[in-house]
């Protein structure tokens, strides 16, 4: 018999279908999340973690874009709610899942749950280094505020400015700083080769 994390595994893996933040960037963040916390020393619930990473973006999928509220963490707290509520996730549990969703996006509040804190700083590394630019690019024509490749890197390097010092544990700053080589190393590279961006 499958667990209730498991049944919404296999729901986030059919509707999460979108390139840039959909199953794959939830597994990803899953595992960076526990990654931290091996480095860190911080426990955790494997299950509050593990649902918050699967469901911290469903507001975005397209089953769920327009019904709620226009802030995609907050749309995707009510939606997670919703989902926990319909596969009796039990209610205290579900309650810190829908916190740790709520605080995800960088620059909100941090909370103090481990499982927020972890969640939290997984997201914002998710935006830095080569996986970061890759989201990025995958982006071009389908948002509105990154409509070409030019576009696309500049908000790569706007991230890359921003994200370091949103993170709020030291190993993600360490690995923050490993990504941002990695971004730089790429931009660098992609400058030269198309005169400053120009022949983008």
């Amino acid at each position: 018999m499958k667990t209730v994390v498991e049944e919404i595994e296999e729901h986030i893996a059919r509707v999460g279908t979108h390139p840039v933040y959909g199953y794959v960037h939830c597994l990803r963040v899953f595992a960076l999340a526990e990654e931290l916390a091996a480095l860190e020393g911080i426990s955790y619930d494997e299950e509050i973690l593990r649902a918050a990473a699967l469901l911290h973006d469903v507001g975005l999928y397209k089953a769920y874009a327009l019904r709620e509220p226009s802030d995609h963490a907050k749309r995707s707290a009510v939606v997670a709610g919703r989902i926990l509520k319909d596969w009796d996730f039990p209610p205290q549990a579900s309650q810190a899942v829908i916190e740790a969703i709520e605080h995800h996006p960088p620059g909100a509040p941090a909370g103090t749950a481990s499982e927020t804190v972890l969640l939290k700083d997984a997201v914002g590394l998710d935006y830095l280094g080569a996986i970061g630019i890759s989201r990025m690019l995958a982006m071009v024509g389908t948002e509105e505020d990154v409509p070409d490749i030019r576009a696309a890197i500049w908000n790569a390097e706007s991230l890359r400015r921003r994200i370091p010092d949103l993170l709020v544990l030291r190993s993600s700053k360490d690995l923050a700083a490993q990504r941002i080589r990695e971004m730089d190393a790429f931009v660098e590279d992609l400058r030269y080769s198309t005169a400053k961006l120009k022949l983008l």
